[in-house]
């Protein structure tokens, strides 16, 4: 069994202390890059929405610059007509014109319903892509505000975890090469990453199993490495 000291014992707990924190700094620089990503997902989003209203108010422009065209070929035709009508010669060809040109008007005044309904549309339309581009406008500032903050986040946790990276190695430099190397393979089997536990009242409190009463009393003395037989944690006994 690997001897250990007392002091040796302090250093190892403080090791995994120092390894829990970056554990969790490391989780924050993780999380760092998933929360600008969706950050911009965000703006993104929001940004197709905006474009795809202006696709749309595009179409009804386009739409209604057709409208626009067909009555003036409509007027025009009216107009050819009225002329006709001023020079004809029998009442049949009269009434066929006059026929042919209210035809012509019915359409022009439906294809102005229609232009009215269009420009009805397009206004609804230019007022909802207003709204939208000053909410996309804050939206913007906001992510922008965000993202600062976040990557300040992640250049102080960036620093903390290059501090605990050192300390770490100091630590390390107190312990024997077959110590640490039992505290690397320990920590490996453990899903939560700690390597040792306390025992108390004849009980692990990683795995919360008894221990036996030999062990137990073992791990006062602080003689040797001992494991829990159930979780395999590194046992140090604690009177608290």
């Amino acid at each position: 069994m690997t001897a250990i000291t007392r002091a040796q014992l302090e250093t190892l707990l403080n090791l995994q202390e120092i390894e829990i924190q970056k554990k969790a700094v490391q989780s924050i620089l993780d999380a760092v890059a998933e929360k600008i990503a969706a950050l911009d997902k965000e703006l993104s989003a929001f940004t197709k929405t905006i474009e795809k209203e202006k696709q749309a108010l595009s179409a009804l422009q386009e739409q209604y610059r057709e409208l626009e065209e067909q009555v003036h070929v409509n007027t025009a035709l009216i107009g050819k007509i009225e002329e006709k009508r001023r020079s004809v010669k029998t009442n049949r060809e009269y009434q066929s014109l006059l026929k042919e040109e209210e035809q012509l008007r019915a359409r022009k005044s439906q294809i102005e319903d229609e232009m009215l309904e269009c420009m009805s549309e397009m206004e609804t339309l230019g007022q909802k892509i207003s709204a939208q581009e000053e909410e996309h406008r804050q939206l913007d500032d906001q992510v922008t505000s965000d993202k600062k903050a976040v990557t300040l986040e992640a250049s102080e946790s960036e620093t903390r975890f290059a501090d605990l990276t050192r300390e770490v190695k100091a630590v390390e430099a107190d312990l024997t090469p077959e110590l640490f190397k039992a505290f690397v393979n320990v920590k490996k089997m453990c899903p939560d990453g700690k390597a040792l536990a306390p025992a108390r009242n004849s009980i692990c409190m990683g795995c919360h199993m008894n221990i036996p009463p030999q062990t137990y009393n073992e791990l006062q003395r602080f003689d040797s490495l001992k494991l829990c037989p159930f979780c395999n944690r590194i046992l140090y006994w604690d009177n608290a």
